[in-house]
């Protein structure tokens, strides 16, 4: 079982109101000097592996003037949990940490282990669902890391091209070997039906008004597929999201690599962008971020790109550096 430190009631239990009111003080921690390895733990607490992150800041609860960006945001060790704050509390209040974390953290030589998907989500498992135990709402996401990209309503010209740029980039829609193609595909009424052919029916298919979700693989060779899932959000607008859980984690980055050499010939029409290669923004609204009205982002992927001119209405994304690609804005995760 993870172990927490630094959960401190000042925090609002992050997700466990029951434990809100009976966690410690912070302000009990405070000390007037650290330990006398204050910068090597405070480096150990900011190089951690994230696993949930949260947009925005919130203020020092001590002096009630420095901005903390992310807080909220939890990090791990695999054996430890944390939130991101911590290290500015232990950097700047010497906070106190429990004896068993410090000795852990100098066991270890001051170097966090680097974890895999599948450790990282486990212990965001393990944490969501004690919170969930207690009667707190808490994110249930799977997840499940995705690449989503934003397009004009398809046609019959646009769905071909997008078929050719992802052969381009090393992902054919149909089996390298059979030179086939299988799906699904569901009318906006709900009939679900096979979905069988070559490239061609399905670039006729997503370009046909009737249908609002279709389903299919790209592949990556003969043995890797990625699922496919292209749903019509209006009539002007349409979402592609590639499973990149499906890939072995080993082989995600080329995966992740293909999809933006895909994206980047026609980074003009894009209408935005997500990248999460661990899935904590999955259960975030995107269609209502990227192309619908409103929809505060309120956890941040690893990148996000945005059009221009939607960011008066994203005041979250005020203080944060952005990038530009085509059309969009784009913005990383702040590495910790």
């Amino acid at each position: 079982m993870i172990k927490r430190v630094g959960f401190y009631r000042e925090f609002g239990g992050h997700g466990d109101p029951s434990a809100s009111a009976s966690a410690p003080s912070l302000r009990d921690a405070v000390r007037a000097a650290g330990e006398w390895d204050e910068d090597q733990i405070v480096a150990y607490l900011e190089s951690a592996t994230e696993i949930y992150s949260t947009m925005g800041a919130e203020r020092d609860v001590i002096t009630g003037d420095d901005w903390i960006p992310g807080a909220g945001s939890l990090v791990t060790d695999g054996s430890w949990l944390w939130l991101v704050e911590l290290a500015h509390y232990v950097r700047n209040h010497h906070m106190a940490l429990p004896s068993d974390f410090v000795d852990h953290i100098r066991a270890n030589g001051y170097v966090s282990p680097s974890l895999s998907h599948e450790q990282s989500l486990k212990i965001f498992n393990e944490y969501f669902d004690r919170d969930a135990s207690h009667g707190a709402t808490a994110p249930r996401s799977t997840l499940r890391p995705f690449f989503t990209w934003y397009v004009p309503a398809l046609t019959s010209t646009s769905s071909a091209a997008l078929i050719k740029q992802l052969g381009a980039a090393g992902l054919s829609v149909a089996h390298p070997l059979t030179d086939a193609l299988f799906g699904f595909r569901e009318t906006v009424e709900g009939r679900k039906g096979p979905l069988m052919g070559g490239p061609d029916v399905l670039a006729a298919s997503l370009a046909d008004g009737q249908y609002r979700d279709i389903e299919f693989q790209c592949w990556m060779g003969y043995d890797q597929s990625l699922a496919t899932h292209v749903r019509r959000i209006d009539p002007s607008a349409q979402k592609v999201t590639f499973q990149i859980a499906d890939v072995p984690e080993a082989d995600r980055e080329d995966a992740v690599a293909a999809l933006v050499r895909a994206l980047d010939q026609d980074a003009a029409h894009c209408l935005g962008f997500v990248i999460d290669r661990i899935g904590t923004s999955g259960e975030q609204d995107w269609d209502r971020v990227l192309v619908g009205h409103g929809g505060q982002l309120a956890v941040l992927p690893d990148i996000v790109g945005i059009r221009r001119e939607r960011l008066s209405a994203h005041p979250e994304f005020a203080a944060a550096h952005c990038t530009e690609y085509g059309p969009l804005a784009v913005f990383h995760r702040p590495e910790r």
